[in-house]
């Protein structure tokens, strides 16, 4: 009975500290781009884009496309991809069509009727990971 209870306590340990250790996959991509920071987004379509949709405790990442203008993400068209890689223009959920700011490879935070959160990540504008210094080989001095 004893080494069941052990057991029973490890492995909820194991399944707490897992649950808690794990990131969604906003939070991945945001603690990426702080550390690394972003190269500018200019001017363009882009559909090699990241849509992160937070409803409550649920978090999910899609694949998607978006325009870009003066700088913001234009919401009239605002597209995620289907599985048979066409898209669906999800703009018309959104509470307003305002453009929104990007900062750091990130949008701004764009609510739908429902108030699911909406973030862009531009994943192609991340900056690449830094360099670590290189070690010296082992040296005998004789």
């Amino acid at each position: 009975m004893r080494g069941l209870v052990s057991f029973t306590f490890l492995l909820s340990f194991f399944l707490i500290s897992g649950s808690l250790s794990a990131q969604d996959c906003y939070e991945k991509y945001r603690r990426a781009f702080n550390e690394r920071g972003a190269e500018e987004v200019v001017d363009s379509t882009y559909d090699n884009i990241i849509i992160s949709i937070r409803d409550g405790q649920t978090t999910n990442c899609y694949l998607g496309k978006v325009t870009v203008k003066n700088g913001k993400v234009l919401l009239d068209n605002f597209f995620i991809k289907l599985e048979d890689d066409t898209y669906e223009n999800v703009a018309p959920q959104f509470k307003t069509y305002a453009p929104v700011e990007i900062k750091n490879g990130i949008s701004q935070i764009i609510l739908d009727r429902h108030d699911a959160l909406y973030n862009v990540v531009f994943i192609g504008n991340i900056k690449p990971k830094k360099k670590g210094y290189m070690k010296a080989p082992d040296f005998k001095l004789d």
